[in-house]
């Protein structure tokens, strides 16, 4: 309630000040007041309930406002009128149906302002507003029914008239697109203003200021015409057949774009008469120009869609270019119902207009083929060459239109089309309209079928990539000084090193390279359109080295990102074997730090693959089968251990050679290759050697020698080596330990190398180690020489701790150091 209330409070103050403003004041505060209106959006859009307790108020408040539009509608002065027509079409915008429907006096107060003689800025906004209404009432059939069907007829008429009285050029064009807008939706009510519509389109389609002919012989000069009123009369002509009757109109399209490309053949004709057209007509019988021709190419007689005459080469090429576009317009615009495209007549006028161009000098003397027709002057053949850019610039606008409409329907005509695109831009490079055309035409055909091209299509169209790597990063303009020929140096009386430059080229070059870009902004934003096309839909296969590296750094230097992406995903093949092409992904990264689909590509966000040894088997036996066997074996080691610590009750030795021992009987006995073993939890004796915690070293196979007995003679079972076989050839395999195979490890050591009884001595015979096929690298460290023991005490004990060193698997010894 509390916003109704709100609401209700801001209508009661507009109200107030548009009756308490003076009517010649009141435009300068209409902006103001229809910005405010829009606060009253739900109170005007709302249905009035009865039982409200302020339902009164409010329908007071609305009856007063509209009551008060209503009499502006009727004021005598114009800005009274203005200033109603701008607030009944805001709130027209806001009130929905219920304001809509109560717009009928309104409708007829607006119509009533077309037949007044008001300026054309209130006309025109008349016009806009009594569109808006027919075309909202188009969803409701009561409103159509009460509103739209009895005043639609009286609009029309009256902006006919309007027409016929000369209106400026944007009244004109309000009135167009207005008809634009409604003749789709109301064929019937237009078919019966058909006979006055189709002259005043007819002269405004197809228009050609620099006819030759005299003010009378003109039936257009009455309108001043631009670029905008042109294209919306054209648009308006192509839905004219929207008005046939029921079921006919397809038929009526069908024919009415036949007429449309033969009458362009015939004013191409007389416009390209100058030549002997290589191109022979698919859909109708060529025309020669063998009989005398007139002095001046022109074209008097009224054709099938009755446009007004021109004469003169340029006249001729403005009709052509307009008709060419006409055609485009019948591929771009909505039809109510399918039609039948006879794409085979479009392309062969498309191509009839691509074929021919300028003939070339120097390195273009391979389109020197064209030949002249004598009975026309050489102004009137220079005259074509320079109109041909427009001409060839339009025939592209519809293969651009023509292929985005159709689709994939046309796809089996991409090779033909690039054929044609690439001869004419061979031609015509040096007009920047041209090559807007052609890289937006060719960036489509491309992304439909760049895949698919071949090696021969991609290679002709390598002038067209280094061109648009020059308009998005142009050079820098030549400061190079003239240097004359020898002959002109001799006949001057010069040396070749007496040249002359222009000073001024030094001072402005700098001036020239920032403004040399920054001319064309629609070439600038077709070639960056372009250059991501080329690197993604391309196959980089067919890309030579230059022209790839060209390509990338033009997208680096322009910070071009979706190129740089596109370059990235689709990589230049490796021209060296196993080693992969160079990439411009750290460029990317560094120039585009903060964007998220960059940051996808470098870390994706996917699981871990881990690779290595822990997923391979070795030597037919698997990890999970060794460590299933070392667990068993430290489990009967771990029994072991109290009974023989009860027996010596001494702590365990830290003899270097047992540990090895260990080592390398646990490697025989489960049959498998010599692996890395992690010291972590080694026993360190000496304090000055600190074990490494998770190091990983390669340790090479050993050749001990055979067991010695005790001084009694009878052998040792703890003092025993098992000695193993020699190594094979092939490398040690790696294999991380856990942590508990560390733990299981250490343990074991320690119960294997626990010593005899006190008062036996032994006598150990000293290690012979043989050459192993071990080689020092990157990763693991040299193997380290093992110090000979001393002989032991009578109690066990070693008499001097010096002699006895620690073996610290992955470091090396500090016997060089001693």
């Amino acid at each position: 309630m509390a916003p109704m209330t709100s609401e209700l409070a801001t209508l009661r103050a507009l109200t107030f000040r548009i009756s308490s403003t003076a009517t010649s004041q009141l435009p300068q505060h209409v902006p103001a007041i229809a910005a405010s209106l829009a606060n009253c959006r739900t109170l005007l859009s709302s249905p009035q309930a009865a039982a409200s307790k302020t339902s009164s108020e409010t329908t007071v408040a609305i009856h007063k406002y509209r009551t008060l539009l209503s009499t502006l509608l009727q004021d005598r002065t114009i800005q009274g009128r203005w200033a109603a027509t701008v607030l009944i079409k805001a709130t027209i915008e806001i009130g929905g149906w219920e304001t809509l429907q109560k717009s009928l006096p309104w409708v007829r107060g607006l119509l009533g302002i077309l037949t007044k003689p008001d300026p054309p800025s209130s006309k025109k906004l008349c016009i806009i507003t009594l569109t808006r209404i027919f075309i909202l009432t188009r969803e409701y059939p009561t409103l159509i029914r009460e509103i739209t069907t009895p005043s639609l007829p009286a609009f029309i008429q009256s902006c006919l008239q309007i027409v016929n009285s000369r209106p400026p050029t944007s009244l004109l064009q309000a009135i167009l697109e207005s008809f634009n807008e409604l003749l789709p939706r109301h064929p019937t009510i237009f078919r019966t203003y058909l006979k006055q519509l189709n002259p005043l389109l007819t002269a405004l389609i197809a228009p050609t200021p620099s006819n030759k002919l005299g003010e009378e012989q003109k039936s257009s000069s009455r309108y001043e015409l631009n670029s905008g009123v042109v294209q919306v009369a054209q648009q308006l002509y192509v839905q004219t057949p929207c008005c046939a009757p029921k079921g006919a109109s397809s038929e009526e399209w069908e024919k009415s774009l036949k007429a449309i490309v033969n009458n362009t053949h015939r004013v191409a004709d007389k416009v390209f008469r100058a030549v002997l057209e290589d191109w022979r007509p698919a859909t109708r019988e060529a025309t020669t120009n063998g009989h005398t021709l007139d002095d001046e190419v022109q074209d008097l007689e009224f054709d099938t869609m009755a446009l007004p005459a021109w004469s003169g080469i340029f006249a001729g090429s403005e009709r052509l270019v307009h008709l060419l576009r006409l055609i485009q317009q019948y591929l771009a615009n909505p039809t109510p119902s399918p039609v039948g495209l006879n794409i085979s007549a479009v392309m062969d006028i498309v191509t009839r207009v691509l074929s021919l161009t300028a003939p070339g000098s120097g390195a273009k003397a391979y389109q020197n083929a064209t030949r002249f027709n004598n009975q026309v002057s050489k102004e009137e053949r220079e005259n074509l060459w320079l109109v041909l850019p427009d001409l060839h610039v339009a025939a592209i606008e519809i293969l651009l239109v023509l292929t985005d409409r159709s689709q994939s329907s046309t796809m089996p005509l991409d090779a033909l089309i690039i054929d044609q695109l690439v001869w004419v831009f061979a031609s015509e490079q040096d007009s920047a309209q041209l090559r807007t055309a052609a890289y937006h035409a060719v960036s489509m055909v491309l992304q439909r079928s760049g895949v698919g091209l071949s090696k021969s299509s991609v290679d002709s169209l390598v002038p067209l990539m280094r061109a648009c790597c020059e308009d998005l990063f142009p050079t820098d303009p030549a400061t190079v000084t003239a240097k004359p020929t020898p002959g002109q140096s001799k006949a001057n009386g010069t040396t070749p090193t007496q040249t002359t430059g222009n000073a001024d080229t030094f001072l402005n070059s700098s001036k020239i390279a920032e403004t040399i870009g920054s001319k064309f902004l629609g070439l600038t934003e077709a070639a960056q359109a372009l250059l991501p096309v080329l690197l993604a839909n391309v196959q980089a296969q067919y890309l030579s080295d230059a022209l790839r590296s060209r390509l990338d750094r033009t997208a680096t230097l322009t910070q071009n990102k979706p190129a740089m992406l596109a370059s990235v995903l689709n990589p230049p093949p490796s021209k060296r074997f196993g080693k992969p092409a160079a990439s411009i992904l750290p460029l990317m990264a560094r120039s585009f730090p903060a964007s998220a689909d960059i940051e996808g590509l470098l870390r994706p966000r996917m699981p871990v693959i881990r690779l290595g040894t822990q997923d391979t088997e070795m030597e037919g036996v698997d990890v999970e089968d060794e460590e299933d066997e070392e667990e068993e074996e430290s489990g009967e080691d771990e029994e072991e251990e109290p009974e023989e610590q009860m027996i010596t009750g001494e702590e365990d030795s830290s003899f270097v050679g047992h540990e090895l021992d260990t080592i390398l009987q646990s490697a025989s006995q489960t049959e498998v290759a010599v692996r890395d073993i992690a010291k972590a939890d080694a026993p360190t004796p000496s304090a000055n050697v600190t074990p490494l915690a998770d190091t990983t070293v390669f340790i090479a196979p050993t050749e001990v020698a055979p067991p010695t007995s005790n001084v009694s003679g009878q052998p040792k079972e703890s003092s025993k080596r098992a000695q193993i076989e020699q190594a094979q050839s092939t490398p040690s395999k790696r294999a991380k330990t856990s942590d508990g195979e560390q733990a299981i490890s250490s343990r074991t050591r320690s119960a294997s190398t626990t010593e005899a009884p006190v008062g036996e001595a032994l006598v150990h015979a000293p290690a012979i180690t043989q050459t192993s096929d071990f080689t020092v690298t990157s990763t693991a460290s040299a193997v380290p020489e093992l110090p000979t023991p001393s002989e032991s005490m009578a109690d066990g004990v070693d008499s001097d701790e010096d002699d006895v060193v620690s073996l610290v698997l992955g470091q090396d010894t500090d016997d060089e150091s001693e």
